[in-house]
C-alpha cells in the first residue's frame, strides 16, 4: 500500500506511461475500398471492419495469425473460405469454436468485413 502521496503519484505516473505506450504501439488496420465507394460509405465500412478486426483478435487470431520473420501476419481469406465459415462447416474444430454460441452471425459478418477490406498481404 502507498504510504505517501508522492508514492501514489509516482505509481500513477508509471501506470499512465504504460497505458500510453500500449496505445501508441497499437497500429490501426489499413482498409482498401473500391474507388467508386463514397467516402461516407468507406468510413462506415472502416468502422464495421475495425469491429471485425477486434472480434478476429478475440476469437480467431490464436489459430490463424502466424509469426513470419518476426512479423505477425493475418491471413488473406478468399470469399469462398469466408463463405465456409458463414455456414459453419469449414471443419470440425470450426464447427465448435465458430459456433453460434461462441461467435454470433452478426459478429461473423463483422469479421468478414474485416477480411474483405483489410489490406492484403504481399
Amino acid at each position: 500500500m502507498c504510504s505517501s502521496p508522492i508514492s501514489y503519484v509516482i505509481i500513477m505516473f508509471f501506470v499512465c506511461v504504460l497505458i500510453i505506450s500500449a496505445c501508441a504501439s497499437h497500429k490501426k488496420a489499413v482498409y482498401v475500398f473500391p474507388e467508386a465507394m463514397s467516402k461516407s460509405t468507406q468510413e462506415e465500412y472502416a468502422r464495421l471492419s475495425e469491429k471485425g478486426r477486434v472480434l478476429y483478435e478475440m476469437n480467431c487470431a490464436s489459430c490463424h495469425t502466424k509469426k513470419i520473420k518476426g512479423k505477425m501476419i493475418i491471413p488473406d481469406f478468399t470469399q469462398e473460405e469466408m463463405g465456409a465459415y458463414s455456414i459453419r462447416i469449414a471443419n470440425e474444430i470450426h464447427e465448435d469454436k465458430v459456433s453460434e454460441t461462441h461467435v454470433s452471425a452478426e459478429e461473423l459478418t463483422l469479421i468478414t468485413y474485416f477480411f474483405t477490406f483489410k489490406k492484403k498481404n504481399k
